[in-house]
């Protein structure tokens, strides 16, 4: 029953990211649309969702790390399939989103890996600033600061989440970019998840 949970969890995570998305793309990818991106974060965290980028960093704190590396798979997975899914509906719901998607996964893919990868590690570093401060803080207002600071930050800096680009990267998907896709998606978790695991180690290590 947990598995499901989490499942369900993953892909009401990704719906969400990808609203956050259309929200974006229909701001005519403005900073007032990078400030309303954090909608999305904002529900996640309120309504306890799986997000990869939200969870990853939590390995280095789990003492059973072989069920937290199961769980993060299926929380991967189950939020590519929500991004994907809205994805499609998308591309018939607004064709302007399509072209504006095509736009961004050219340029997302015509980066190299290690920029993919760097750019993958500084969004992890303030995804699991944004969550955790959530997490640990006090204080009904406060506790927001990190996702409204960090999430606008992200995506002005131009740096790369992996579940938002699960769903910018659906929405402009064409078959002679399906192979770059995968790639480019398993380089940004892999960033994602060392900038996550970097701030979280410095943390473990500062309470010692």
């Amino acid at each position: 029953m947990k598995h499901v949970n989490v499942w369900i969890s993953s892909m009401l995570a990704g719906l969400f990211i990808s609203i956050s998305g259309c929200v974006y793309l229909g701001s005519g990818k403005t900073p007032v649309g990078a400030v309303l991106f954090a909608v999305g974060l904002f529900a996640i965290c309120t309504r306890g969702m799986a997000l990869f980028t939200g969870r990853v960093g939590y390995l280095v704190s789990r003492s059973d790390k072989a069920n937290c590396i199961r769980e993060l798979i299926v929380i991967w997975v189950g939020n590519l399939v929500a991004c994907a899914a809205v994805g499609a509906v998308m591309c018939y719901a607004k064709p302007a989103y399509r072209e504006m998607a095509i736009e961004v996964a050219t340029l997302k893919l015509s980066q190299a890996p290690l920029q993919t990868f760097v750019l993958g590690v500084f969004c992890g570093v303030l995804m699991y600033l944004a969550v955790d401060h959530y997490r640990s803080w006090q204080g009904d207002l406060s506790r927001f600061a990190g996702i409204l600071l960090a999430v606008p930050a992200f995506i002005l800096a131009g740096f790369e989440h992996v579940v938002a680009d699960m769903f910018f990267l659906s929405l402009g998907l064409t078959a002679d970019t399906v192979a770059k896709t995968v790639i480019f998606l398993l380089i940004c978790t892999l960033g994602n998840a060392c900038g996550a695991w970097l701030l979280a180690g410095w943390d473990k290590l500062r309470e010692k």
